[in-house]
């Protein structure tokens, strides 16, 4: 028995005139009472939870979807963008040579 139990049972004893039979399936009752409720409750919580993260997973696998197809709209900008920097800096290359 944890002291919570003892200190129950003493109580039990004294306060409620119980027998020395009765309080310890008394006290055992009121345990067993007091797991379940709390198991209950806590697989409630965990349905809940459950529900919730599985919806804040669907929503985080839209937004990197959404910064996927960002990305490699960037990386096409900067291809486009390098690309035209190189010709130009080939046509500046050429008129300077043309020029002499």
């Amino acid at each position: 028995m944890s002291t919570i139990n003892v200190k129950l049972y003493d109580l039990l004893r004294r306060e409620f005139n119980l027998s020395d039979e009765k309080a310890p399936d008394f006290t055992e009752t009121i345990t067993q009472v007091v797991k379940e409720e709390v198991s209950l409750e806590a697989s409630q919580y965990k349905s809940l939870f459950k529900s919730d993260f599985l919806e804040l997973d669907s929503k985080v696998e839209k937004e990197i979807l959404k910064m996927d197809v960002k990305l490699e709209q960037t990386k096409s900008d900067l291809i486009k963008w390098y690309v035209s920097l190189f010709v130009i800096l080939a046509l500046m290359i050429i008129g300077l040579y043309a020029k002499k």
